[in-house]
């Protein structure tokens, strides 16, 4: 996938699926000793750091001095593997920024990558703040990367505080800031996001590429929760609720770029979301994406994702 003039692979992996260095967790290494083809298979998509604040920020999932959460099966996480979805809700537990600038590993990194940020005070003011001050340092260090590095804004996690709604807009003045960087920029957004605010989006020209979608919020229409989960209440209350990534929510990112191209929108336009198998991706192409970004198949059905990034570099 080519955006502006740098090449990325068009399989990315989402924010957070291989942590915020690409190292991934300790279920990796497992995986790539005993899913044939997965290590290979790897090396052909486009890594998408785990989503980093402005300040440190403890969310839901503790983490050690090496920045892996602290427990192998995080309480915040739940996992259905015979239904095909998780939930969760880290809501972005990480060091802060500079703790993981100052590692210089993203700055040792050979292949094109994404770093992804989302500014989350409960102002607009502290929210603009903190962008004009993460695009400030990013800006200052550039130059020490090795090689050609995006920058995911992240607009939609589910697993804080803010509307959904309320961030979507303050998405151009984000991208305007970041404008000043000179390097890819891919706007995070979920399913919910109003198509008109998606056209003026790309009517600024501030955005290279659309990630649709995050994980969809618990209680959001088009899901029967009940059903999901056999209760009217989220299996992570005690955690504000959490987010839905997996099979079901396929159809929904599907179906709304399909939306989105059929009302004009032609920017390029990434479709995260449910792909467990080549045929989603396929799905996704049908319905206008230009790219894929996978994360829960690693968890959910990992024997397939060799094949998943394979079908993806084939008909992108």
């Amino acid at each position: 996938m080519k955006i502006r003039d740098d090449n990325f692979r068009n399989c990315f992996f989402a924010s957070g699926a291989l942590n915020f260095f690409g190292d991934g967790y300790w279920y990796d290494q497992w995986l790539e000793s005993s899913v044939p083809g997965f290590k290979e298979a790897i090396k052909q998509t486009t890594f998408v750091a785990k989503t980093a604040t402005g300040e440190p920020r403890a969310g839901n999932m503790p983490l050690d001095k090496n920045f892996q959460p602290k427990e192998r099966l995080p309480k915040c996480i739940k996992i259905y593997p015979l239904k095909g979805v998780i939930l969760n809700a880290v809501g972005l537990s990480n060091p802060g920024f500079n703790a993981l600038l100052n590692t210089n590993r993203w700055q040792e990194l050979t292949k094109p990558f994404f770093i992804s940020f989302m500014a989350v005070g409960d102002t607009i003011l502290k929210r603009m703040s903190e962008i004009q001050k993460f695009i400030d340092i990013l800006g200052v260090n550039l130059a020490n990367f090795k090689t050609k590095v995006g920058l995911q804004i992240n607009v939609s996690c589910p697993n804080t505080e803010h509307s959904t709604k309320d961030l979507a807009k303050e998405a151009q003045l984000s991208l305007s800031e970041a404008s000043k960087l000179g390097i890819p920029l891919d706007l995070k957004i979920n399913t919910l996001v109003d198509i008109g605010i998606i056209k003026e989006i790309e009517g600024s020209r501030l955005c290279d590429v659309l990630t649709i979608s995050n994980t969809i919020p618990y209680g959001s229409p088009g899901i029967d929760w009940k059903k999901l989960f056999g209760q009217k209440e989220s299996p992570l209350k005690e955690f504000g609720g959490g987010g839905l990534s997996g099979k079901l929510i396929r159809p929904l990112v599907s179906g709304k770029i399909l939306t989105l191209r059929i009302t004009g929108i032609t920017m390029p336009i990434k479709g995260s979301g449910g792909i467990l198998s080549p045929i989603d991706v396929d799905c996704m192409s049908a319905s206008g994406a230009s790219a894929i970004e996978i994360g829960s198949a690693l968890i959910l059905r990992p024997w397939r994702v060799p094949a998943i990034i394979k079908r993806a570099n084939e008909i992108f």
